[in-house]
């Protein structure tokens, strides 16, 4: 198979595992940031890729099939749009958009492949968690808890449009149903404009979804937990641990359960599993349409 000709734009601390997993499956050719300190870290690491602080350069001086652009996300949808008309596949770091009538404009791009990232559907965890859902019977109930140290950048956007965008996508593509309706609750510590703090309620019709993410706890925690008629799942995305209850004998005055855990012996790195799959397979597990569905109910949470 042939190594794609790649770029990333964006060399901050995520952009710049971009940069690694892109060097490791393709050609990297270039990589963009206009600030000079962050290329001065890429170009130490990757001398024998080529550098920018101008997009349209790249793009006239490099041929490329891919690209990634993982930069605050008031600039993706223009940095992107750059790309998309010059016929190079797009790899949108998630919310992908701050507006959703700029990220419904790549719908018109029907010869490229523009594909936004929701790192954690790549997470081996909640692939074997698909796996086992059969065993725990008719979904009644997924709750998800997000919650870590607010990001040091300034990215004019709060904790639903960071964190809990994740687990919106995540939990429609566990229950595969629209959401009827969603309602949330934002409380601002830091400031009056960005929630540092949601609490949201999806309503998937026979099933109902619950989210909190903070960004002030001291502690890092990604978990998920999917309630059925048979039994229940708990899954870890940072330690990809996923535990199963299920029932044995729930008819006497002392019902019992069985719960089996099971812990990785190899972890697998969502990121680079993800950008294999931008790249090289033969349809990406989140389209387009997936990314416009999750940011229109995050960015109703928001503005409600």
């Amino acid at each position: 198979m042939r190594k794609k000709n790649t770029a990333v734009v964006g060399a901050g601390w995520f952009g710049r595992a971009h940069v690694r997993n892109f060097h490791d499956l393709s050609n990297l050719r270039a990589v963009c940031e206009t600030d000079k300190s962050k290329l001065d870290i890429v170009q130490n690491l990757y001398d024998e890729v080529n550098i920018y602080t101008d997009i349209d350069e790249l793009i006239k001086n490099e041929d490329l099939d891919a690209v990634s652009v993982v930069t605050p996300p008031e600039f993706i949808p223009i940095i992107s749009k750059k790309f998309a008309d010059a016929g190079i596949d797009i790899l949108m770091e998630k919310p992908m958009a701050l507006k959703l009538d700029e990220l419904k404009a790549f719908k018109s791009y029907d010869n490229i492949r523009v594909m936004p990232g929701f790192i954690e559907l790549y997470n081996p965890v909640f692939e074997k968690m698909l796996e086992y859902l059969p065993k725990i019977g008719e979904i009644i109930s997924v709750a998800s808890k997000r919650i870590g140290l607010l990001p040091k950048r300034n990215w004019q956007m709060g904790v639903v449009l960071d964190l809990s965008i994740h687990d919106i996508y995540l939990q429609e593509k566990l229950i595969n149903k629209e959401i009827v309706h969603a309602e949330g609750y934002k409380k601002c510590f830091k400031d009056n404009i960005h929630a540092d703090a949601a609490f949201i309620i999806l309503d998937f019709g026979t099933a109902i979804g619950h989210i909190e993410s903070n960004w002030l706890t001291p502690s890092k925690f990604r978990r998920m937990y999917v309630n059925g008629e048979d039994g229940g799942i708990m899954i870890d995305f940072i330690s990809q641990e996923i535990s199963i209850r299920t029932g044995l004998d729930l008819q006497g005055n002392q019902p019992t359960t069985k719960s089996v855990t099971y812990n990785p012996l190899v972890k697998d790195e969502p990121l680079k599993r993800e950008i294999k799959n931008f790249l090289y397979d033969k349809e990406p597990l989140v389209s387009l349409d997936d990314g416009i569905k999750a940011l229109e109910i995050a960015l109703k949470i928001v503005n409600n």
